[in-house]
């Protein structure tokens, strides 16, 4: 019996220190990254500290406010370079970027920004909603907490 404790003691502490230090999940709450990501859906996050940024990668962040809130979106740009989206496209440095995950808006636009360094630009996928109600924008590295590995939709 004392084993079987150790045993259940050992595995649980290695439970909390994977979720604490290597993987973390969360739950979809809103629209915002369909349709790649669905609401209700289990995200399993790689976390990641420090983090270095690639263009593509969908990434838990939290704000700087207190309490923080937590975001899902899509890294877009990267330090050093200039984000601009002229009637839905998205041009990176002046050239058009790919995203065959989503469908441009026409009516979102956005002067030419310069990503600083130590931060990205993110935006959710679904972008069939007004510019000026989605979260997007430059956000600091540092509050980056996980990388997308794999994810499940367990409800409809």
């Amino acid at each position: 019996m004392k084993r079987k404790l150790l045993l259940l003691a050992g595995l649980a502490s290695a439970v909390v220190l994977v979720n604490s230090y290597v993987i973390t999940s969360t739950v979809v709450i809103g629209e915002s990254m369909l349709p790649t990501l669905h609401p209700w859906e289990v995200c399993w996050m790689q976390r990641v500290q420090p983090y270095a940024p690639a263009r593509g990668d969908i990434v838990m962040f939290r704000t700087a406010d207190d309490p923080p809130l937590r975001f899902i979106k899509r890294v877009i740009a990267l330090p050093g370079e200039t984000i601009a989206i002229e009637a839905g496209q998205v041009l990176i440095n002046s050239q058009p970027l790919s995203e065959p995950y989503t469908t441009g808006n026409p009516a979102w636009s956005l002067a030419a920004t310069n990503v600083p360094p130590g931060k990205v630009y993110v935006i959710g996928d679904h972008r069939t909603v007004p510019m000026a109600i989605t979260v997007q924008g430059l956000v600091a590295t540092r509050l980056m907490q996980g990388r997308l590995i794999a994810h499940w939709r367990w409800r409809e």
